[in-house]
């Protein structure tokens, strides 16, 4: 009885250790940053609605937040697009914000998810991108916005980093550079799945000199 008894434990230990080892989606939220609290250590679906936000001088903004809220991030639109207008169902390519010097600090794609035509002001966030094809060309401004995605990665980040959060990428295109069109080398990084997905662009020191992600979706799973 007592043998029968000690197998019956061994098993029982043995099965939860094996259900306590699968992939475990953890929240990173030792940064100190409360609205950060949507981070993740790693991305189990592309999919996933949750991980479609940006951090911005402590401030997060998802998918579906409206482009007038980057003021609570000490941004603002620019004059000159308040007034564009969005056919219904439509998005607009990403357009710079600024600090309160006037200098540009992020792109944000506006997206009218109504069935009216509204204006550039009244929009939704259906995107976000930041940076250019080198680390070393990013402006003092938008360094200074301490901008984070999901997983907190960031300008600068490695391609581990990303490995890290997003697991081995959908598609991989590494470009050599052009010196007559005074194009660096780099190389680009994608995760996708129809309307939502992220896209990097690691720079030839290896670190992360560009980061988008769009979400046209974000009310569907």
């Amino acid at each position: 009885m007592k043998r029968k008894l000690l197998s019956i434990l061994l098993i029982g230990v043995l099965v939860f250790g094996v259900t306590g080892c699968g992939n475990k989606v953890e929240s990173n939220n030792n940064n100190g940053n409360e609205n950060n609290n949507q981070q993740v250590d790693t991305v189990k679906s592309i999919r996933d609605n949750s991980i479609y936000f940006v951090t911005i001088n402590g401030k997060t903004f998802k998918a579906g937040d409206k482009l007038s809220s980057v003021s609570e991030a000490g941004l603002k639109l620019k004059e000159k697009d308040l007034d564009t207008t969005i056919p219904k169902n439509r998005y607009l390519m990403a357009k710079s914000v600024l600090n309160a010097d006037d200098k540009e600090v992020v792109d944000f794609v506006a997206l009218n998810d109504t069935e009216d035509t509204i204006k550039y002001q009244d929009a939704v966030i259906g995107g976000f991108e930041v940076g250019g094809y080198n680390t070393s060309k990013v402006s003092e401004e938008t360094k200074a916005a301490n901008i984070e995605i999901v997983g907190g990665i960031k300008l600068g980040s490695t391609v581990d980093d990303l490995h890290r959060v997003f697991g081995e990428e959908d598609f991989k295109h590494e470009y050599e550079g052009n010196e007559k069109l005074k194009m660096p080398k780099y190389t680009t990084y994608k995760y996708s799945s129809g309307y939502k997905g992220f896209e990097f662009i690691v720079d030839d020191s290896g670190k992360v000199s560009q980061i988008s992600w769009h979400n046209y979706n974000y009310n569907e799973n």
